[in-house]
């Protein structure tokens, strides 16, 4: 493991590229899972207990969303 600040461009040997591009395509597929299984168990089943879990999973997962694209943006600044 290297110690110090890493220099170069991103994706080089001294500064390797992270996965939060990706993380935040699975982020997004999540949120959209969660936004259907909520409609689906609002319109389908009378379970409150179940539209408000999935529900409140779905707000964390739009945090979840926000969250790595702020560190997307902080990591990949635009100029």
């Amino acid at each position: 493991m290297r110690r110090g600040r890493l220099k170069g461009p991103l994706g080089s040997h001294d500064r390797p590229a992270s996965a939060l591009g990706f993380r935040l395509v699975l982020a997004v597929f999540g949120a959209v899972v969660l936004l259907g299984g909520t409609i689906a168990a609002l319109l389908w089943t009378s379970e409150t207990w179940l539209v408000v879990l999935l529900a409140v999973g779905f707000v964390a997962a739009c945090a979840n969303v926000f969250w790595v694209s702020r560190r997307l943006r902080y990591e990949r600044p635009r100029p």
